[in-house]
């Protein structure tokens, strides 16, 4: 799928790779001190991806951008594919955390109103724009890709899981509007959102507040006639 590494040119010394059924031996480290490791070289990772896109970053650009060997780079990550499923995993444990905003909001809309601003104010970080930009990345490899299809569909149905039993959870308390379809209704709120982060990516006028306006009239629509 992708280009193997081992062919990028790294000076002084010949490439290093891992011979197919063979570990690399690396010196023993804490639990903790390979953690970090490992996390310096996703951010890393995800610096290149996010500028140059998938395709273009090379073994040499990640060794630039960390400041790590490639011996420990390899260590951690066999291909490119390895790195980019990983990098897709974090991405959407971030997206968990943005989503855990409404675990202590008993009013369902309140709850969808949380994790609307939360949403909305990570794309105004550069950490949450740079995980989108690696989102659309993988939305496009998905298309090539069962593997990366299968992280990236069920980082949509985790979303839509949740804003439906949020749904749900407000008609069963007389919240929500009894017509409003639950699972139709959270497939478009994520697509609305969706739809944001491509506009904001594509340098589009946008403003999360006018965005968070537009959801609140939304939202609004949803509850339930006295």
């Amino acid at each position: 799928m992708y280009e193997d590494w081992s062919k990028d040119a790294i000076e002084p010394g010949p490439p290093i790779v891992r011979p197919v059924g063979q570990e690399l031996r690396m010196p023993k480290l804490k639990p903790e001190t390979m953690a970090a490791r490992r996390d310096e070289i996703l951010q890393a990772a995800e610096i290149c991806f996010a500028r140059q896109g998938f395709h273009q970053t090379t073994i040499a650009d990640v060794i630039a951008q960390s400041g790590l060997s490639a011996g420990c780079i390899y260590g951690h990550f066999a291909s490119k594919e390895e790195l980019i499923q990983a990098i897709g995993e974090h991405r959407h444990a971030r997206d968990a955390a943005l989503l855990a905003a409404a675990r202590d909001v008993s009013d369902p809309l309140d709850a969808l109103r949380a994790i609307a601003r939360a949403s909305l104010a990570d794309m105004q970080k550069e950490e949450g724009l740079r995980s989108r930009r690696i989102a659309l990345q993988l939305w496009a490899e998905a298309l090539r890709d069962d593997d990366i299809r299968a992280q990236v569909t069920d980082g949509v149905r985790k979303p839509v899981a949740l804003i439906t039993e949020l749904l749900l959870r407000g008609q069963r308390l007389g919240v929500i509007d009894r017509s409003v379809h639950p699972r139709s209704m959270a497939r478009t709120l994520v697509a609305m959102f969706q739809g944001f982060v491509l506009q904001r990516l594509w340098g589009e006028p946008f403003s999360s507040a006018e965005a968070m306006t537009a959801l609140e009239a939304l939202l609004t629509g949803l509850a339930a006639r006295r």
